[in-house]
């Protein structure tokens, strides 16, 4: 539901930018936006409370990103109060990125691997998703040292799994698939 919503509001806000040919500065306003209510949990638990009016949360909006982002935002953001849906804001700035980068073919990945990566390593890997997708990949490193080494690297709905945790699930799955008889070892 929260996908479809997001959608539905994104693809209007990206049809505007479109027109005014403002992809790129909405894309710019709306991650602008995220990272304030990614990173100012009550800033997000506040705009979404049910108890604050409508007024209220618009008067928030407006104290915090009147004159610095363009009005058609916070017009959609108006219409996304009005209507209630505010938890909805950050899969709607999701969906409208998404929607950007598909149309400057650009693809958000995240390489997960036990240690950070180099800037050479970030650039190779880059460089290697890019030729084999034929766009430009930009690559978010995560860490997750239960993956023990190697990468896992997520691609929209793709996995490619290269770490080494992955490749021991891989033969301890094999292995449970081997059966020891007197005569030798068969595959179940």
């Amino acid at each position: 539901m929260a996908k479809l919503i997001g959608k539905t509001y994104a693809q209007a806000l990206f049809e505007v930018a479109e027109e005014m040919d403002k992809i790129q500065q909405f894309k710019e306003e709306l991650n602008s936006i995220y990272e304030i209510f990614d990173k100012e949990k009550e800033f997000k638990i506040i705009f979404e409370h049910p108890k604050l009016s409508k007024n209220e949360k618009k008067d928030i909006i407006n104290s915090v990103f009147k004159g610095r982002i363009a009005q058609e935002i916070l017009n959609l953001i108006y219409i996304v109060i009005d209507k209630g849906r505010e938890k909805y804001l950050m899969d709607i700035i999701e969906e409208y990125i998404e929607l950007s980068n598909e149309k400057q073919g650009i693809v958000q990945a995240q390489a997960i691997t036990a240690i950070p990566l180099d800037e050479e390593e970030k650039l190779k890997l880059q460089n290697k998703l890019s030729e084999k997708l034929g766009k430009n990949v930009f690559i978010e490193n995560i860490v997750d040292e239960s993956i023990i080494g190697g990468v896992l690297v997520k691609i929209q709905d793709k996995i490619i799994d290269a770490s080494i945790k992955g490749q021991l699930d891989r033969i301890q799955k094999n292995l449970k698939d081997i059966r020891v008889t007197k005569i030798g070892v068969s595959k179940i």
